[in-house]
């Protein structure tokens, strides 16, 4: 990457006007990009042709996630920020994670495990047919995926979806799938990281979902279940989470 390259993507990032496309913080998330974040979001766009990045979609507390062009067809490349994602937070995900067992695993590693976590169980997931994003490549702490939306705006929250009652049954369908085909456990299942694209839904944001072998994965399934039913109770939905975790097979 020259540095005329990096400069240019640099002056994008830095453009105030780029981030109030979407309602963004420009002080807040222009800083979180830092010379090693900008250069494997370079190499990635670099390696899959990627010749500009249209706009924001998305922010969290750990990650912001852009719309950007693939070949013509739109993508979403998200970035995990270095600085806001904590490493107490997410060590009791990787501990128990076989796949990751052997990894090198300190403070200033975590978090490329952390974007390679959320690649690879997209990967199953893809695999064992759960509605998720597709996954296409990732660089250190940058992950690119398929765009779920249309061309004026990005695919809603659950919780933004006039018709959301009608998706339980589905959502179920999506958690046992996970569960018993992908066999992972989301971990963090909630209306914020379900979203509805082409009225039906998609699970988003899994990079802390872990094997259905991990110590704790009952009990993050529970949780799980406990906060889909509790969402959907609230729009009317007679959501009992002992059925649905009949369906999976758990205890209540």
């Amino acid at each position: 990457m020259t540095d005329e390259e990096l400069s240019a993507l640099e002056r994008l990032i830095r453009d105030r006007e780029f981030w109030r496309k979407y309602d963004l913080d420009y002080k807040t998330e222009s800083l979180v990009f830092d010379r090693r974040t900008l250069q494997a979001l370079y190499d990635l766009m670099h390696r899959n042709s990627v010749p500009y990045i249209d706009f924001p979609i998305s922010s969290g507390k750990e990650s912001v996630v852009f719309k950007a062009y693939m070949s013509g067809k739109p993508v979403a490349i998200k970035v995990f920020k270095m600085t806001t994602l904590k490493f107490h937070r997410i060590w009791e995900y990787i501990e128990g994670d076989q796949r990751f067992a052997k990894e090198r695993i300190d403070r200033s590693r975590y978090v490329y495990i952390w974007c390679r976590k959320e690649y690879t169980n997209l990967s199953e997931m893809q695999r064992a047919g759960v509605r998720a994003p597709r996954p296409i490549d990732f660089e250190r702490n940058v992950m690119m995926m398929s765009y779920l939306g249309t061309k004026q705006r990005p695919a809603p929250q659950i919780r933004n979806y006039e018709g959301a009652r009608d998706l339980f049954g589905e959502v179920v369908e999506q958690l046992v799938a996970m569960y018993k085909k992908a066999k992972l456990v989301h971990a963090d299942l909630s209306e914020y990281n379900i979203l509805v694209h082409r009225r039906k839904p998609y699970f988003i944001d899994v990079a802390q979902a872990v094997r259905a072998t991990h110590p704790s994965a009952e009990d993050f399934l529970r949780r799980d279940v406990h906060n889909v039913c509790t969402f959907f109770r609230k729009q009317g939905v007679d959501a009992d989470p002992a059925e649905v975790l009949s369906q999976l097979g758990i205890s209540s």
